[in-house]
């Protein structure tokens, strides 16, 4: 989405949004990426452009089209990933990631909120209902054994097989662990935002969300 260069359509006039009767629209033909919209727009406005119901819609469409504009702009909606590992762990460590440069992308409509290991290490996001081979553990993180289940299943049918014969999918904290789980040919499994824990590429772990 970012790497995206279009017209920007900001919004003023209101902070508290609950009391606005009616949102001021401001288009910016420079193009930018969403992000810098959204910094231009809460440096010179109030921020990009919300809408509320069909009347805004209209008083934003007649906001681009007084404009001469007949193309694409930015608005404020917006959709975060927070990446969640399987079994709950949320302490130091669980922000490590060895994401692979391209990634992560979330694809629509593919739907990428799981996260697969290549035997590279990398890590990619991909579709939940994929089926891999996966990486279990067990014991606790800190004495842990990874153990690799040489069978094809989702992100979903991975978890359970973990959670009945060890102790969950694969959680990775370092470098030495995703090393380990890589030789190994795991899933790596991270969490989309949104949803249940799913699955991953290559390797099947826990699966993250953050």
């Amino acid at each position: 989405m970012e790497g995206i260069f279009i017209g920007v359509l900001c919004l003023s006039g209101c902070l508290t949004f609950s009391t606005c009767l009616l949102h001021q629209y401001h288009f910016v033909s420079d193009a930018m990426n969403w992000t810098e919209a959204q910094s231009y727009c809460r440096e010179k406005y109030t921020d990009l452009a919300t809408i509320e119901n069909t009347e805004e819609m209209k008083k934003l469409q007649d906001t681009v089209s007084a404009a001469g504009h007949s193309s694409k702009v930015w608005i404020g909606l917006y959709s975060h990933i927070d990446w969640k590992w399987s079994d709950g762990f949320n302490q130091s460590g669980a922000e490590y990631r060895n994401w692979d440069p391209t990634d992560p992308t979330n694809l629509k409509p593919n739907n990428e909120l799981c996260v697969i290991q290549l035997n590279s290490g990398s890590w990619y996001d991909a579709q939940c209902h994929d089926q891999h081979q996966f990486v279990c553990y067990n014991g606790t993180l800190e004495d842990s054994d990874f153990v690799l289940g040489n069978q094809a299943k989702t992100w979903s049918e991975a978890q359970r097989h973990c959670r009945e014969h060890y102790t969950d999918l694969a959680t990775v904290t370092n470098d030495a662990d995703n090393t380990t789980q890589s030789h190994q040919k795991m899933f790596n499994g991270n969490v989309g935002p949104l949803g249940p824990t799913l699955p991953s590429h290559n390797l099947a772990s826990q699966i993250v969300r953050w």
